[in-house]
C-alpha cells in the first residue's frame, strides 16, 4: 500500500477538498449508524487535518476553546449536537457535546491546549441524516485561531442497484506469486451531485464487476471504511456514504488466469496497469506503454497508461519471444561451420586457389580490382604453394589485369 501511495501522480490532498469524512453509514431501521473503528477514525481524521482548508482569523494568543460552525452545501445546519472528541497516544472517545446554535456556530472549551509532543489532539463530528460527518483534527495551538468547520450535505438515496460514480482514477498492480497473480486494485471515485448519496436497506452506493475467479478479496484502509465494501457474486459493492468530492479505497485479490478479461464499464479519467517484474513479457489491450518504474529500492513495474479510458474491459496478452535455440545447438552448428571452411581450405591449397572466393564476374573496375586484391591476400597467406598453385594464379591475375584495361 505505501507503494501504491508513493506512486500515484494524485496526493493524499487531492482528497482534502471533499472533508469532511464520512465516517458511518445508514443503519437498516434509519435510527442508528454504524460505528467505525477507532483506528480508521483517528487515521482518516489525522489525514484530514494535514489539508483541509482553514480561515483565519485575526492572530491571538491562543485560549483552549474551539470555536467552530456548521455548514450544510452553501448555508449553515441550524440544527444539530456537535459532538467532541479528543484522541492521544493512550486514550480517545467522546469528551463533550453542545447543540448547534441557530447561525450553526458551537463551541468547546478544551480539556486542555492540544500539544503535538504529547500525541494528542481534538476534532469534531455531527450527524445529520444519520450520516455522521467530521471535522479537521485540531493537534497544534496555532489551529485555534480559525473558524473550525465541519461541511454536512442534504442526502440522496440511491437505487437498489447504485448510482454512477465518476472513477477518476483506477490504477491496477499484478504481482506473480507461487504460480498466481495478486492483483492490488486503486480506486478514486468521485461524486459530482450537491447531496451525499445513501444506500437503501439492502441496496448499494455503488457496483463495480470485479474479475471472474477473483478470490482472497480484502479491502485495505483508505477513505472509506472497509466494513462497508465486500465481494458480492462477482462485483465490487459499496455501501459507504459518498458526500461531493472524491473517495479514495484499495482492495486486493488473487486471480489464477492473467489473460482473463478484467471488466472496465464506464469512463476512467486515467487508467494504469503496473506489472512487477520479473515477470512475463505482456501488453496491456487499450493501455499504451510508458516505462518501467521503480517504487522502492529493487522493485521495478512495467507501466502501461490511457486518458479516458472507455473500453468495456482489457485483457493482458503475454508478448512472443525470439526463438532462442539451446546452448547444445549452438554449438553442434558451430562445429559443422568450421569443420566446412577447415575442409575448403585444404581443398584450396592443394588445387582451386581462387575461384570459389572471388566475386561474381562482372566488369565492373571496381570490383575487378576488389577480385584482385582478394587474390593477391590469398595467395599471400599461403606458407608453401606448389607449382600447380601459382601457375593458377598468375594465369587469374593476368586474366583479371586483362579486363581492368578494357573495362570503361
Amino acid at each position: 500500500w505505501a507503494r501504491t501511495l508513493a506512486f500515484r501522480t494524485t496526493s493524499w490532498s487531492a482528497f482534502a477538498g471533499s472533508t469532511p469524512r464520512i465516517l458511518d453509514a445508514s443503519s437498516p431501521d434509519g435510527t442508528a449508524t454504524k460505528r467505525l473503528r477507532a483506528a480508521s477514525v483517528a487515521s482518516l481524521v489525522a489525514l484530514s487535518a494535514a489539508t483541509a482548508p482553514i480561515n483565519l482569523l485575526a492572530q491571538v494568543e491562543a485560549e483552549s476553546i474551539l470555536n467552530g460552525r456548521v455548514l450544510l452545501g452553501d448555508t449553515v445546519l441550524t440544527k444539530g449536537t456537535v459532538v467532541l472528541h479528543q484522541l492521544s497516544n493512550t486514550t480517545q472517545g467522546a469528551v463533550d457535546s453542545i447543540t448547534v446554535a441557530g447561525d450553526g456556530g458551537f463551541s468547546f472549551r478544551l480539556p486542555e491546549v492540544p500539544d503535538p509532543a504529547r500525541g494528542e489532539g481534538f476534532f469534531a463530528s455531527v450527524n445529520h441524516h444519520d450520516v455522521t460527518y467530521f471535522g479537521t483534527f485540531v493537534s497544534t495551538a496555532s489551529q485555534l485561531d480559525s473558524v473550525y468547520r465541519i461541511q454536512t450535505y442534504g442526502t440522496l438515496l440511491a437505487p437498489e442497484q447504485g448510482v454512477d460514480l465518476q472513477i477518476e482514477i483506477r490504477t491496477l498492480f499484478f504481482e506473480a506469486f507461487d504460480g498466481r497473480w495478486q492483483v492490488t486494485d486503486v480506486f478514486q471515485l468521485g461524486n459530482n451531485r450537491a447531496r451525499t448519496v445513501v444506500s437503501g436497506d439492502t441496496g448499494a452506493v455503488w457496483r463495480y464487476p470485479l474479475p471472474a475467479g477473483a478470490t482472497e478479496f480484502a479491502v485495505s484502509e483508505g477513505d472509506v471504511s472497509p466494513d462497508v465494501i465486500n465481494l458480492e457474486n462477482g462485483d465490487l459493492v459499496v455501501r459507504a456514504p459518498m458526500s461531493p468530492g472524491s473517495r479514495m479505497f484499495v482492495v486486493r485479490y488473487a486471480l489464477d488466469d492473467i489473460a482473463a478479461p478484467i471488466p472496465t464499464p464506464g469512463v476512467i479519467d486515467q487508467f494504469e496497469v503496473l506489472i512487477r517484474e520479473p515477470s512475463p513479457p505482456m501488453e496491456v489491450e487499450g493501455l499504451s506503454f510508458l516505462e518501467r518504474v521503480e517504487l522502492e529500492a529493487g522493485s521495478t513495474y512495467r507501466r502501461h497508461s490511457g486518458q479516458a479510458f472507455d473500453l468495456p474491459s482489457i485483457r493482458l496478452v503475454a508478448l512472443e519471444t525470439p526463438f532462442q535455440p539451446p546452448v547444445e545447438w549452438v554449438a553442434v552448428v558451430l562445429a559443422i561451420l568450421l569443420t566446412g571452411m577447415g575442409l575448403f581450405a585444404l581443398r584450396g591449397s592443394n588445387l582451386s586457389l581462387v575461384e570459389e572466393t572471388l566475386l561474381p564476374p562482372t566488369e565492373d573496375r571496381h570490383n575487378l580490382l576488389v577480385q584482385v586484391a582478394h587474390l593477391d591476400n590469398d595467395f599471400d597467406a599461403r606458407e608453401d604453394p606448389n607449382t600447380a598453385a601459382r601457375t593458377q594464379y598468375d594465369r587469374r591475375r593476368a586474366q583479371l589485369l586483362r579486363r581492368i584495361r578494357e573495362a570503361p
